[in-house]
């Protein structure tokens, strides 16, 4: 299945590795009449991963946004907190700060990856839509205008 082509399975390296996603009722399919059931069972046959709704695509698309912007808000948080010092230097006030910034110090971690997580997730799920960003959009337009030999609108020319 073709990368970027909206109701095909996406399949990247990462988390997900091994679960594409699988948009039906996509623009791009009805456009290539494929059916909803074709693209359904196309999916179901390539074994494991995530078939969806447009709905629910779009739906799960702006939860993953607003959980990437969460953990975002978060990290300057969790950062300072891995740099508490002890208020004295006696031993238990210095045992007591290790452990806890060693606690802040996974939860900054866990927060992360949470925050990579959310990043693929949204990648994959708006290349599985067909959501093309507006650079992409732009660069195609380059493209085009470049291959019909349009000669005096090139950089060079």
């Amino acid at each position: 299945m073709a990368e970027g082509d909206p109701g095909n399975a996406i399949e990247t390296t990462g988390w997900l590795t091994g679960l594409p996603i699988t948009v039906v009722g996509t623009a791009m399919n009805v456009a290539k009449g494929v059916a909803d059931a074709a693209a359904v069972a196309s999916a179901t046959k390539a074994g494991a991963g995530f078939t969806l709704s447009p709905d629910e695509a779009h739906s799960l698309l702006e939860r993953a946004k607003r959980l990437r912007d969460n953990a975002m808000k978060m990290r300057s948080s969790a950062e300072t907190l891995t740099l508490l010092t002890p208020p004295a230097q006696d031993p238990g006030s210095v045992g007591f700060n290790q452990q806890a910034v060693k606690t802040f110090a996974a939860g900054k971690d866990s927060n992360e990856r949470m925050y990579e997580y959310m990043v693929e997730l949204i990648g994959r799920l708006e290349k599985a839509l067909g959501i093309v960003h507006e650079s992409d959009g732009q660069a195609a337009v380059d493209v085009k205008n470049v291959g019909r030999g349009a000669q005096s609108e090139g950089i060079v020319g």
